[in-house]
């Protein structure tokens, strides 16, 4: 391994604060890997992993801390979520309440209510379909189909009264301020609005289902119980924001992913078309090469060697799954887009205690999704004219508009 490190990205250079790296990160990441795998960048003060043969052994780890609060002071865990992680719940929380948290929310969580689910899916994409045909001309994919889509079906698996689901969409939108670092005062106050009346909105309902509950999840996770214990109706509230925030976010950019990759590759969308059950493959594929989520942050939990770096205790431990994902040794050939693609490994939904737990509902809709739409729509294509753009999230990877025509 080369000593010589001065030339290679670091800071903001491996953020999506940098264009480039937002829209190309696999090139600055190439060379990060090859020389410095796990790389102390002394700007951001975290330790940026690149390669699959730490990141596959740290992400399982169940000892290192998520919660950011217990990371060092100017540490980059503590500086972007030290004040906010309550926010972002069970995703920043350790044992003994993540596991007490968990436990209670997995058995509501079920792959039986997101197979019910189905059926409604299928039914709310038909319908986002049919508007889009009413388009006479370019469209906003994002705010048409990708953004809509997610959160109509959360109203749905909550079981969120038919008059409200326009509030709850509003304020479900507004709540997503949470991912942007760069708010403006507007949109910091919409943020604040929305996020109390949704609390208010929600709580109403959590304690509505206790004495009536009925076969949706705030049911569910309102009457939850293990070993006598039960989620409280804050714990609720926030459980289900986190499900609005994260859980939203991530399947609108699987879905908008998708669709741009499919449209960058028309030899692999014949494949599909030629093999509709190539789909959970392709799924795999599309995770793998556009994560929803481009980082997984944790906090050593004692000192440590991670390859050649002495990690002291409270040191952040950046994962970067766009590196780990093009690593060459873990995926071959790895800035190909192969919906055939064998033994495709990726970490686009975390990994050990902490792996996502709406991962099955974030892909149903992504299978019933991608294939109606180009089924419905074969001459969907990108608007000429329109720039294809990646959105400013640090943590996250996506489109804040996908600009197309049928």
């Amino acid at each position: 391994m080369s000593d010589d490190t001065t030339d290679l990205p670091t800071g903001y250079q491996l953020s999506a604060m940098d264009p480039v790296y937002r829209e190309t990160p696999w090139d600055k990441l190439r060379a990060l890997r090859a020389a410095d795998p796990v790389h102390h960048d002394q700007q951001l003060n975290r330790y940026f992993l690149t390669r699959g043969q730490e990141v596959a052994a740290l992400i399982k780890n169940r000892h290192l801390d998520a919660d950011p609060t217990k990371a060092n002071e100017g540490s980059f865990s503590k500086t972007l979520y030290g004040r906010n992680h309550k926010e972002l719940s069970i995703l920043m929380m350790d044992d003994p309440e993540h596991g007490r948290l968990r436990g209670l929310v997995v058995k509501a969580f079920n792959k039986r209510s997101v197979e019910a689910l189905t059926p409604k899916i299928e039914q709310i994409a038909a319908s986002l379909a049919n508007d889009i045909a009413q388009q006479a001309e370019e469209f906003d994919f994002v705010q048409g189909f990708g953004s809509p889509l997610p959160t109509t079906v959360m109203a749905e698996l909550l079981g969120i009264d038919a008059a409200d689901r326009a509030d709850f969409r509003r304020w479900s939108l507004g709540c997503m301020q949470a991912l942007n670092p760069f708010r403006s005062e507007e949109q910091t106050a919409l943020y604040e609005a929305s996020t109390t009346t949704l609390a208010d909105y929600l709580a109403r309902e959590v304690n509505a289902r206790r004495g009536n509950p009925s076969d949706d999840l705030i049911s569910q996770l309102a009457i939850a119980e293990e070993e006598g214990d039960s989620l409280s109706t804050e714990d609720i509230v926030l459980l289900i924001r986190l499900l609005l925030i994260a859980g939203n976010s991530t399947t609108t950019d699987l879905i908008n992913s998708g669709v741009v990759q499919f449209l960058k590759h028309p030899g692999e969308l014949a494949k599909l078309r030629d093999n509709p059950a190539l789909i959970d493959n392709a799924l795999d594929e599309i995770l793998r090469v556009e994560p929803p989520v481009a980082q997984v942050l944790r906090s050593a939990h004692e000192d440590m060697q991670v390859a050649d770096k002495a990690v002291k205790r409270g040191d952040t431990l950046h994962m970067s799954l766009f590196g780990v994902h093009y690593d060459p040794e873990l995926n071959p050939d790895p800035e190909r887009f192969d919906i055939t693609r064998k033994d495709i490994k990726h970490f686009a939904f975390g990994g050990g205690a902490h792996y996502c737990l709406g991962a099955g509902l974030g892909k149903v809709q992504a299978r019933i999704a991608l294939p109606m739409l180009f089924a419905r729509f074969p001459d969907l294509a990108f608007a000429p004219g329109r720039d294809v753009k990646h959105k400013i999230a640090p943590a996250f990877n996506g489109y804040g508009e996908l600009w197309l025509v049928t």
